[in-house]
């Protein structure tokens, strides 16, 4: 059965590709890849985001209490830190600006790989604990939300 965690973490995996590529491609001058890869990856990333910040969190504080503090209060700091990250690269990405782009996936990788790392290790298995049966269904609806 797959699990909150295996979904997301398998997100995770995708995402990064894309922002792999998406790096490739700006080093390569590639500018049609580096459009169309950019600007999934940015997409993606937040749709991610959203889908944690929307549902699951709000899922896992409501089971176990941890408002004001916890892995869900944390990830969301993570999250506020990336934002003007990922408005830099936007705003590379719609310059044509490779080097820019480079230069803020490199700071965006610096938070994301240890957050990733955090969320994996610890914030998602949190969340299938602590929610049990009802796993199914916001699995469900994390799917709907990401397509």
């Amino acid at each position: 059965m797959e699990t909150i965690s295996s979904y997301m973490q398998q997100d995770h995996v995708l995402i990064d590709g894309i922002a792999e590529r998406a790096a490739a491609a700006a080093a390569a001058r590639d500018w049609t890849a580096f459009a169309r890869d950019g600007a999934e990856f940015l997409q993606r990333l937040r749709r991610h985001i959203q889908v944690e910040e929307r549902l699951l969190f709000p899922a896992f504080e409501l089971r176990t209490g941890m408002t004001t503090a916890g892995p869900s209060v944390q990830t969301r700091v993570e999250h506020e830190q990336m934002a003007p990250i990922l408005q830099q690269m936007e705003a590379a990405l719609a310059a044509r600006d490779a080097t820019g782009f480079q230069l803020s996936t490199k700071a965006l990788f610096d938070i994301l790989v240890p957050h990733n790392q955090k969320e994996e290790q610890m914030m998602y298995p949190m969340l299938d604990e602590a929610v049990g049966a009802e796993a199914g269904a916001l699995l469900a609806q994390a799917r709907e939300m990401a397509s």
